[in-house]
């Protein structure tokens, strides 16, 4: 693996991937190991890991021409830069337009199979254009996230990009090839989400 046992816990808790927003969801219940009462909750790590693994092997069913990746949180360009780069997927970094999936004579149009996005409620309007077009969304999301409208959830701390990161690069190593796993496993984990990498 990319990480060792050890050091992915290690990881989790470094980039604050574990720390759940402040709120009650019904939804989200069972990612949830702890709640620190009026600041923050823990969210369960093995279920992060779980969700990462199942996430990367339902995106791995798709061609990489077909996943298109949305954020728009700066921080976490770094991240998103290099997952893309690496896997070769589609990118809609920073502002989303309503339509870039339904509408045809729009400039960045694009015709994706299956939505990956970062945050639900930034995120909506490409939520939004999937749904019209019945294909599947995959989301990193928070406690306080509506996650109905998500075919599958990554639960973590999806307000770093340092978080985001991380995510991405246990998702990148989870769906990659024997040599793009190689690629990961010659770079710092540091470095993936901290500057833009050459693969």
């Amino acid at each position: 693996m990319a990480l060792k046992k050890l050091e992915k816990l290690e990881a989790y808790k470094k980039y604050g991937t574990r720390i759940g927003a402040n709120a009650n969801n019904k939804a989200f219940e069972r990612f949830i190991f702890r709640k620190i009462p009026n600041k923050f909750t823990i969210l369960n790590i093995k279920l992060i890991d779980e969700r990462i693994r199942l996430a990367g092997k339902l995106l791995s069913e798709y061609k990489r021409k077909d996943i298109l990746l949305v954020c728009t949180l700066d921080s976490a360009y770094y991240g998103v830069y290099n997952f893309a780069k690496l896997l070769k997927i589609s990118v809609n970094f920073g502002r989303y337009l309503a339509g870039s999936l339904t509408n045809v004579e729009y400039k960045n149009f694009f015709e994706p199979k299956i939505l990956l996005i970062t945050d639900p409620r930034a995120d909506r309007r490409a939520i939004n254009d999937a749904k019209r077009m019945n294909i599947p969304v995959v989301g990193l999301a928070n406690v306080d996230n509506k996650v109905g409208f998500l075919d599958l959830i990554i639960p973590g701390n999806n307000k770093s990009g340092n978080s985001i990161g991380l995510i991405l690069y246990l998702l990148a190593y989870a769906m990659g090839t024997k040599s793009e796993k190689e690629k990961l496993e010659a770079v710092k984990l540091d470095d993936f989400i901290s500057k833009e990498l050459d693969f």
